[in-house]
């Protein structure tokens, strides 16, 4: 019998890159999901036969939601789907442009639950399979900014339940909700360094967290539905402001 494969979106970069290693350590083959960033979907891969694991790059638009049903059937049986991929474009309730929120909801909410409905389907035996959502702290400490993007991500969450239900016993359905782990677009090195650190732990999450996190889940066979904030108890802050928009 063949290793378990994973499909994890946005693993040319980031978090995405992170667990797509990992899961290579842990003997998964792993789709490395990529849009954009051929390149270092490229070098993910490469890393990963370095040290003898089984990886191939694949590449679709997540914003394209009429097609991703056909694409990842195409993929064969996923065992674990790591819905990582996301956009973080600012926008406010004030100012709302119809078409960049409907692309944010796509990318964000529409497409992760699309493919973790499409994996669902080949899985017939119980506990066969896994989805783990990438969500955000913000959920649980809200603010004004990147309006799209937390209701998109805020719509992930109930999903993450919902789908839980669904799928149960065949397949199951968790979350994690990162506190600020890497530098938002546009941050500098020196903003960073401030809020990574202003919360309670006085210490920021780090990748590696955020891939143990991961990996507890998938050891984990009783849980399902469940959200683990991973955030060194940011969300206790009540912030009025975004830390990517000076908190």
């Amino acid at each position: 019998m063949g290793s378990k494969i994973a499909l994890v979106t946005g693993a040319g970069k980031r978090l995405g890159a992170a667990m797509a290693l990992a899961l290579a350590e842990d003997g998964y083959k792993v789709w490395v999901h990529f849009n954009q960033s051929a390149a270092e979907a490229g070098r993910i891969v490469e890393q990963i036969r370095s040290f003898g694991g089984n990886a191939e790059a694949v590449q679709f638009d997540l914003a394209a939601v009429d097609t991703l049903a056909t694409l990842v059937r195409g993929l064969g049986q996923i065992d674990v789907l790591i819905n990582s991929a996301s956009v973080f474009d600012y926008d406010s309730a004030d100012r709302l442009d119809s078409a960049d929120m409907q692309r944010i909801l796509n990318i964000n909410l529409v497409a992760p639950a699309l493919l973790a409905s499409v994996i669902a389907e080949r899985h017939t035996t119980r506990n066969s399979g896994n989805v783990i959502n990438l969500l955000d702290q913000k959920l649980f400490n809200l603010n004004p900014d990147h309006f799209s993007y937390t209701l998109a991500k805020a719509g992930l969450h109930t999903a993450t339940e919902t789908m839980a239900m669904q799928f149960a016993p065949r397949v199951r359905v968790n979350a994690i909700a990162p506190g600020l782990t890497l530098p938002a677009p546009g941050m500098s090195d020196e903003e960073f360094a401030r809020w990574h650190t202003d919360n309670p732990m006085q210490g920021g999450t780090s990748p590696e967290d955020i891939v143990r996190t991961m990996r507890f889940i998938l050891a984990s066979p009783a849980m399902t539905g469940e959200t683990i904030l991973m955030d060194s108890g940011e969300h206790l802050m009540r912030r009025g402001r975004d830390v990517s928009q000076g908190g």
